[in-house]
């Protein structure tokens, strides 16, 4: 092994070597996402609640039926955007086959999630390039938020994409066409999530103090310009259409969110350490955490060292926007494990940042010798989490196939209404043919938006508002499907639930954890 180590370079301009590296981690990490997809039932099955909203509201996009004017959507429309192609393709796959086309589609962005972190430290070292890339390639949260469409992975890509564009290992681009860019890619991203504005307001901030510094004025006007116009395109169109909807749904409302309970602190740092697969294999949860919390800190406290004492514009980008993403992270009421996902591409540029060309000067030291040293046991580290982590995987239950037995429950092109829309979209029940059916997709968010913030079980259920839009929606609709989490998103007493007893009978089993039909008898 030793041998091995020793016939490669690392000086920070094996270019190619670092290449071989990033395509290595590519493809771990992709193996390790396909292979969670191939579990059983996980390509067209039911596993999340939110991809049936962003892939529905393409579905619905290609139809002419807008988010916000016609049906509520508590994101920015991006997602719905880039989806439309394989929404599009759905319309004559279907509609199960245009979701799985979609996940496989996720797995792949977030492959390239772990190239631009690659390409983002790749002149700052082999080491950086392994942890970083390693990190990107193996960290739980990651893998489980790219299983299906979540917002994640795409807000990673795009806010990758412009940093790649905006700076290089050490500083930001010179050029005008490149930071315009680089902004273009920001704003697209702030499209897909307004968590983007951390890193945009970041990025700018920094650009701005060295734009002052050097007196090139147009570099922040460029950069500006290209966040503008790529939010501008992907979002004006819909704001033009329902302005107070779009402001409603996607900001007001997100941030007077009333939920049932706070996410507990632990449960939010099991989720951004990535502890799950080492709590499986160790138990002791709060220890587990402790320890790989312990772990990050470190590292951080180090990247911070090393910025305070010979910083790069980079690495203050990095270790300013990991700060601010973890604050983000722990400040909301909610948390749901895919949230840490986002903290990702930052946690592992720290790392690089951390590891970068480290000087043993004055140690007494060898630099080639410790290099290897380090890059063995961040090789083996890798390896073994690695291994855990397909374990891990393997021990996941198989998700739940609804297209089997609800084709034989409901004809095609019936009025259905449900409360978690990938359902339909797995059934391939989605479209209805009745010009009256309602349009929902997001009961959840429904709730927020008729309530002024409030979840079903913080009150939403008693709202004049939210009675009133479901026994609407009710009045039309031919079918019910409830999903087992059903009392999260629906009012479960009250008039709606009285008139769904009344007027709707209950069909045979769709399946287990497929919930309840129900089918209009008057």
């Amino acid at each position: 092994m030793a041998s091995v180590f020793a016939k490669m370079p690392y000086e920070p301009d094996s270019r190619f070597q670092y290449r071989g590296l990033i395509w290595l981690f590519i493809i771990l990490g992709v193996a390790l996402r396909l292979f969670l997809l191939a579990r059983p039932g996980h390509l067209f099955g039911v596993t999340e609640y939110d991809d049936g909203v962003y892939f529905g509201a393409a579905l619905r996009l290609i139809g002419g039926v807008l988010p916000y004017k016609d049906f509520v959507l508590v994101q920015p429309p991006g997602i719905a955007v880039l989806l439309s192609p394989v929404a599009l393709a759905a319309k004559v796959i279907g509609t199960a086959n245009g979701l799985a086309v979609a996940r496989i589609l996720t797995v792949i962005v977030d492959g390239f999630n772990i190239a631009l972190v690659g390409m983002l430290v790749r002149r700052r070292g082999r080491l950086a390039v392994v942890l970083s890339c390693g990190f990107m390639a193996i960290y739980p949260q990651a893998i489980f938020s790219s299983q299906t469409v979540l917002l994640e992975p795409f807000l990673n890509l795009f806010c990758l994409l412009g940093l790649y564009f905006c700076l290089d290992s050490w500083g930001f681009q010179r050029s005008g066409t490149t930071l315009f860019a680089g902004g273009l890619f920001l704003g697209i991203a702030g499209s897909i999530k307004v968590w983007a504005i951390i890193p945009v307001l970041v990025i700018v901030i920094v650009v701005l103090i060295e734009t002052f510094a050097q007196k090139r004025f147009r570099t922040i006007r460029t950069l500006v310009s290209g966040i503008v116009v790529g939010f501008a395109i992907m979002v004006l169109p819909f704001f033009l259409a329902a302005p107070k909807a779009f402001l409603n749904q996607v900001i007001l409302d997100q941030l007077y969110r009333i939920p049932g309970q706070r996410v507990g602190f632990q449960t939010r740092m099991s989720d951004i350490a990535g502890a799950d697969p080492f709590i499986w294999l160790f138990g002791h949860a709060a220890i587990v955490v402790a320890a790989l919390s312990f772990v990050f800190l470190i590292f951080f406290a180090v990247a911070v060292a090393r910025t305070w004492s010979a910083g790069s514009i980079f690495s203050i980008f990095v270790i300013v926007t990991t700060f601010l993403v973890f604050v983000a992270l722990l400040w909301p009421n909610d948390f749901y494990y895919h949230y840490a996902d986002f903290l990702a591409p930052y946690l592992a540029l720290t790392l690089a940042v951390a590891v970068s060309d480290a000087s043993t000067r004055g140690l007494g030291l060898n630099q080639a010798d410790l290099s290897r040293r380090a890059f063995a046991t961040v090789a083996a580290s890798v390896s073994i989490v690695t291994i855990l982590s397909f374990v891990y995987e393997s021990q996941i239950p198989s998700a739940p196939v609804p297209a089997k037995v609800a084709g034989q429950l409901i004809p095609r092109g019936a009025c259905v209404l449900t409360d978690q829309a990938s359902l339909l979209i797995l059934s391939n029940r989605f479209f209805s043919t009745d010009r009256n059916c309602p349009q929902m997709l997001d009961s959840f968010g429904s709730a927020l938006y008729l309530s002024g913030g409030k979840t079903i079980d913080a009150g939403a259920a008693q709202n004049l508002k939210v009675v009133k839009f479901w026994m609407s929606a009710l009045s039309h609709a031919s079918f019910v499907w409830l999903s087992d989490q059903s009392s999260r998103r629906v009012p479960t007493t009250g008039l709606p639930w009285s008139y769904l007893i009344s007027h709707f009978k209950v069909m045979p089993s769709p399946g287990a954890h497929l919930g309840t039909i129900y089918v209009r008898d008057s």
